[in-house]
């Protein structure tokens, strides 16, 4: 759903990386070698980069709010113009093939539950200015004001705000399980709800540096009946499998991200890599495979 609405953001954080660079180097260049001490040549170097940063925030937001606006309005366009015959579904934007598939009226709580996805991602980068804040508030005033008073505050600070988030993504009733509760009423005009769901445990990410954090173990499953057969859609690890319960004759096609198969047991629609909405594309080519059997 996020598609490419955030390339302002991202290019200011690729060219703004640079030239935060090549301001710090110049900044350094020109300071007083002179100087033991030179907290104003320290305050000018971390000046620069939070004005990069609150900037780059500023946009990541406006980006956000842009494209949450804009899937709004052209879910609420989908809907209102209704279903009709999928030609080409590479060629449809995703609100209006998820509009196009359903098989279920599309009611208040799938408009709300896709709408209500994007207050995650709200949440999320609040979060990521308050941890950002408590940063910049405590590394400078280590350097400008000498002491490890700041550290001694700052760093339990900034501890208890990624417990914080970490708690309220991964206890249950959380982010991630409200998150996966949304998907299931998203999908369920196309008659489809989460069976399956990935574990996030927390573990040594890095046996080297014994650094933790959250991983993701299996995938989200999508299972339903459409069309009088069982369908199931397996997502995760940036692939996807589209499986439709119609018995066919055997054959089997590859591309270079595509392969379908088929047989007694039903047509399989693997993807590796593409979009985060492909997964709409393989399921109408697999029922449109099955209608042809």
């Amino acid at each position: 759903m996020l598609g490419g609405g955030f390339k302002r953001s991202g290019v200011f954080g690729l060219i703004g990386v640079v030239v935060v660079m090549v301001a710090v180097a110049l900044i350094a260049l020109n300071a007083d070698s002179s100087d033991p001490n030179p907290k104003g040549t320290m305050a000018l170097i971390f000046g620069v980069i939070a004005a990069f940063v609150v900037i780059l925030f500023v946009l990541q937001r406006s980006d956000l709010n842009r494209v949450a606006s804009g899937d709004g309005k052209a879910v609420q366009r989908a809907v209102a113009e209704g279903g009709g015959k999928i030609d080409n579904p590479t060629t449809m934007e995703e609100q209006q093939l998820w509009a196009a598939l359903a098989v279920k009226p599309i009611d208040d709580a799938a408009l709300e539950a896709r709408g209500s996805m994007w207050d995650s991602g709200r949440r999320s980068q609040s979060l990521a200015w308050v941890v950002t804040l408590l940063i910049f508030l405590t590394v400078p005033s280590i350097y400008l004001f000498e002491s490890f008073v700041p550290l001694l505050i700052g760093g339990p600070l900034i501890v208890i705000a990624a417990l914080f988030g970490s708690f309220r993504a991964l206890a249950p009733g959380g982010e991630m399980d409200q998150g996966y509760e949304k998907v299931g009423l998203a999908m369920a005009p196309l008659g489809l709800e989460v069976t399956e769901r990935p574990k996030v445990n927390i573990e040594v990410r890095e046996a080297t540096t014994g650094r933790v954090g959250p991983k993701i173990h299996g995938t989200l499953v999508l299972s339903g009946e459409r069309h009088g057969r069982p369908v199931s859609v397996r997502l995760g690890d940036g692939s996807s499998e589209v499986t439709v319960g119609e018995p066919s004759r055997a054959f089997a096609a590859k591309s270079r991200k595509l392969q379908v198969e088929s047989g007694p047991e039903g047509i399989v629609v693997a993807r590796k890599g593409g979009a985060q909405a492909d997964w709409l594309c393989d399921l109408w080519l697999a029922e449109h495979l099955a209608d042809a059997t």
